[in-house]
Parts: structure tokens; sequence; C-alpha cells
């Protein structure tokens, strides 16, 4: 495998979802996120800052996850308030745990083979995963701000529940990962 240019910054990592569903989420994105700070159309981040100089040993573990493990399917919905002033729609999967099994695998490796101190992953990168979600609206200026996207966010998703369902979701699927450069 030919060797990648090194970034001039931090990558991050996310899970890709099929077409219809991101452009979903994206549209969901669009309208709540701050424009200014929009710098990525909705994702579900798997790592936010991994050192540029380990793009080739990321690929490596990449491409070897990605020809053992096809896509899968995913559920989206349920949407709730997060910290620090956002709001966040659930990504679940069947089967389940599977985003959290590849991130905990990708983790394992980074930090057996970390060699130097630039090749460390931040605080946020080294602990376990949270709940795999997509940010709607982060950093919100206002409780009202807030309390109105969710209020609209739910209504979205309700209008998707189906008869026998609790809430109401999106069905798509995982179809691999794309790197990112931090801006």
């Amino acid at each position: 495998m030919p060797s990648l240019p090194t970034p001039a910054g931090p990558l991050i990592l996310t899970l890709s979802l099929d077409k219809t569903s991101h452009q979903f989420l994206t549209t969901l994105r669009s309208k709540y996120f701050p424009a200014h700070r929009n710098f990525l159309s909705a994702h579900v981040t798997l790592f936010h800052a991994i050192p540029p100089q380990r793009i080739n040993e990321l690929d490596e573990y990449l491409d070897t996850i990605c020809k053992e493990q096809k896509g899968w399917d995913v559920f989206i919905g349920e949407p709730k308030k997060m910290g620090k002033g956002g709001v966040m729609v659930s990504v679940r999967e069947r089967p389940s745990g599977t985003i959290e099994g590849i991130r905990e695998e990708l983790l394992d490796n980074m930090k057996k083979n970390t060699i130097s101190a630039q090749d460390k992953l931040t605080d946020q990168d080294s602990r376990r995963m949270g709940k795999p979600h997509v940010t709607v609206l982060n950093k919100a200026e206002s409780e009202e701000q807030i309390d109105k996207c969710l209020k609209e966010v739910e209504e979205v998703f309700e209008q998707l529940k189906q008869p026998g369902q609790k809430v109401g979701q999106q069905k798509g699927q995982a179809i691999g990962f794309e790197l990112c450069l931090v801006k």
C-alpha cells in the first residue's frame, strides 16, 4: 500500500453513513448548528484529533477493519439534550456495540503503537467512547435555543414513527469511515 502524505493538522475519524441518512442528518445539523462553527456535515465522531503522522498506521487499521466488517444497520433517533448546550440524535446499530467495538480496537492498537509524545492521543480520544450520536446543535447561546431545537427535532422523528414504535427513527447503513482534517 503506498504511503499517504502527512496532513498539516490532526485528523477526525468519523463513521460514514448511507447517502439518505447522511443527507437527512446534515439537513438537521445545517438548520441548528452555528454556521461559523459548522465545518463538517453530520457525522458520528470516533476520534476527535488523531496526530497527523499516524495517518498511514490508521489507514492500514481501517483497511483491515473494512475487509472484515461490511456495512451494518443503524437506527437514528431519540433526540436529547447533551452537555455544553446542545442537542444530539442517538445512533443505535445492529449488531449492537459494533461502533464502540471498532473504536476500542483502533484505540488499543494506537495506544500499543505510540512511539513518541507526538504520537499520543488527546485525553478525550484516549477515553472510552460515549454512546454513538450525531450532534445537531452544540454550544447554544441560550436554554431557549436548546429547547426550541429539541422540540423541533423531536417533531421530525415523531413524524417518522411507525405503528408499534415508541419513538420514530430513520433506518440506515454504516458504510465505512472518513478522515477529515481538524480546522
